[in-house]
């Protein structure tokens, strides 16, 4: 399984895109369509704020070649997070 997304554990650390118009709503519908593979324990930080997201759980999934956690689809929807521009293709084209 290759990572959808590089590492991050800071705003220093985060990889961002500017999305043209519809393409963030598609890749968020895509990672979203998925059923989790399997639950963390406890929950996840917002790596700019670092404030912990309570009530948010911390879950993993896969497309069988990608995989991605939720706080990675958290960070794409209030941040931008960039996916590798393989992962992009795949979700953009769904």
């Amino acid at each position: 399984m290759t990572d959808a997304f590089t590492d991050y554990e800071s705003k220093d650390d985060l990889a961002t895109r500017d999305y043209a118009p519809g393409k963030k709503e598609a890749l968020l519908s895509y990672v979203r369509s998925f059923r989790y593979k399997a639950v963390a324990a406890g929950f996840f930080d917002d790596a700019v704020t670092g404030e912990v997201k309570i009530g948010i759980d911390y879950l993993a999934f896969d497309d069988g070649t990608f995989s991605w956690t939720s706080r990675d689809t958290y960070h794409v929807e209030h941040y931008d997070l960039a996916p590798c521009d393989e992962f992009l293709g795949i979700a953009l084209t769904a």
